[in-house]
């Protein structure tokens, strides 16, 4: 009785760790970015305030800057994982179609010569299903080093 006993236990452990380590593979799987790569360009600081308002665009800085261009390639099934980013990103699709989740899990979807913004302490995450390729400048509060992106560990529920 008592060997019968301590094998359905046994048992029962294992269930319970395969259980819990299915939920934490796909719990991190979210988060971490997958088939997803970032080519920096060039980084850069504007050492001064900038305070610009030129055709009906205007930008302004208040302080030492840092900007950073990228080379953002998506693969086949990727995405970023949930992010955001300090300061702003403006990115321009060149190739393949991007879909950007936001927290509240609203998406819209970006093909070739579409512009997408990021900005706020909220995540999103950046995803293509047959690959992309995009074009990103950040514009963040000057760091020592530059920190132009904060992965975002709070999964906010959404696919």
């Amino acid at each position: 009785m008592r060997v019968l006993g301590s094998r359905k236990k046994w048992i029962a452990a294992t269930v319970g760790v395969a259980v819990i380590a299915t939920f934490v593979t796909v719990a991190l799987a979210s988060h971490t970015p997958f088939n997803f790569t970032q080519e920096v360009k060039v980084t850069s600081t504007l050492a001064k305030k900038v305070k610009l308002n030129s055709d009906r665009i205007k930008f302004q800085t208040k302080g030492p800057t840092d900007v950073r261009v990228a080379r953002v390639v998506i693969g086949p099934g990727g995405h970023s994982g949930w992010h955001h980013h300090p300061g702003i990103v403006i990115a321009a699709v060149l190739s393949g179609v991007v879909t950007f989740t936001h927290s509240d899990c609203s998406s819209k979807t970006y093909g070739p010569g579409s512009v997408f913004v990021e900005s706020g302490d909220d995540p999103g995450r950046a995803s293509s299903t047959a690959g992309a390729e995009l074009y990103a400048t950040f514009v963040a509060p000057h760091a020592n080093p530059p920190v132009f992106r904060v992965d975002d560990h709070a999964f906010p529920g959404c696919p």
